[in-house]
């Protein structure tokens, strides 16, 4: 992964488990007339390129071959495909390109040949990739639907080997729009009193989703198992959540049916976790529906890293497996004072725990209505 903690998997989780958040005053674009003008940004050499969606993706996906230890060259090319989520593309290129027209001068070169697909498209062009390749865009659902996409096209013989996950950008378009919808704060607090409103991030997280014979006979390091997938639409609003959660409940019961296991067999819940007032109450309460009262840790990482939009779900998928494989749950950064309208949940804060967890499930929602679920169990 490439992240406001810093890029690859490493800083991500030292930087969660220590409860650190990336949250600071946006220094990379003019922000001056922008209320809030904090987000979680991306340093380093990734973040300077114009296509920088397609450089995090890039970025990503080949620290996650190395993690697989995987060549792409061990992978028939036919049956290497590419699921990506995102919910801007390239939209700070254009951003660029209306910039320098509206200046009088020549757009940055070949900014024409950077569509809405191309991060995708990049990222199988980087890996040979000549499998299906697919662009999802499930608003912040996104990185979610990648994931179970990838695991359809494994379960169903399209591909042995499939990079899925999301990557998205911060821009002054993303950024006014949010705030024009009151739907920002200067600091993310998921599930506490005195949250207001999220913050933007930004980054890409990629996984490798394998044919299990496939990655068993080149001894591959499995973190987890894609157990079940789900998603559901709320058909309310086209920004508001369900305020009683139905989608996502509906949602996680597809990807409990999928798996083939009961509710009492999740162990933890990476929620979506924003920090907005609605998102947080309705969430606590599918939840609370979903599992009753019972001693189940939930975190939210949109503390430390931001609401990276079609990433998130990509981002709490990594979360979810090295949970599985470390038997620790990062606290929520952000959260002090529990709101009494989430008081059912078992929220982790504070600092890390020790969890012997076996199934994890991530839950995602966007706007208009879309949700999703993704359950992982221990490798």
């Amino acid at each position: 992964m490439v992240s406001p903690l810093g890029n690859g998997l490493a800083a991500f989780w030292t930087g969660l488990v220590g409860g650190r958040s990336a949250i600071a005053p946006i220094r990379r674009f003019r922000a001056d007339d922008l209320d809030p003008a904090n987000a979680a940004e991306v340093t380093g050499e990734e973040g300077q390129e114009p296509d920088r969606a397609g450089a995090f993706a890039v970025g990503a996906a080949m620290e996650a071959l190395d993690s697989a230890r995987l060549d792409p060259g061990m992978v028939d090319p036919a049956r290497l495909g590419v699921a990506l989520g995102t919910t801007l593309g390239g939209m700070q290129i254009f951003e660029g390109w209306d910039v320098a027209t509206a200046a009088g001068d020549a757009p940055p070169p070949r900014l024409e040949r950077v569509p809405y697909f191309a991060t995708a498209a990049r990222v199988a062009g980087a890996i040979g990739a000549r499998g299906p390749v697919v662009t999802t865009q499930l608003a912040c659902a996104s990185g979610t639907e990648a994931l179970a996409i990838a695991a359809d096209w494994v379960r169903a013989g399209r591909a042995d080997v499939v990079l899925a996950g999301g990557s998205d950008l911060l821009c002054r378009f993303v950024v006014a729009g949010f705030n024009a919808l009151h739907a920002t704060a200067d600091r993310a607090r998921p599930f506490d009193r005195a949250r207001r409103g999220l913050v933007l991030g930004e980054g890409a997280a990629l996984l490798v989703i394998e044919e299990a014979g496939h990655a068993a006979r080149r001894g591959a390091p499995v973190k987890a198992r894609v157990l079940g997938t789900g998603a559901a639409g709320d058909a309310v609003h086209m920004t508001a959540p369900d305020r009683d959660g139905g989608g996502v409940v509906r949602a996680v019961r597809a990807a409990l049916a999928d798996a083939g296991i009961a509710p009492s067999a999740v162990e933890f819940v990476s929620a979506h976790g924003t920090g907005t007032p609605f998102n947080d109450a309705m969430e606590a309460r599918a939840l609370v529906r979903l599992f009753g009262e019972r001693t189940l840790p939930v975190n939210s990482i949109k503390g430390a890293i931001g609401h990276t939009l079609g990433a998130a779900g990509a981002f709490e998928a990594a979360l979810c497996a090295e949970t599985l494989a470390r038997g620790v749950v990062p606290p929520t950064a952000g959260l002090e004072e529990v709101d009494p309208e989430c008081a059912g949940l078992d929220l982790v804060r504070g600092e890390a725990r020790a969890c012997d967890v076996r199934v994890a499930l991530s839950t995602s929602s966007g706007f208009a209505g879309a949700n999703a679920a993704l359950l992982l169990g221990r490798a």
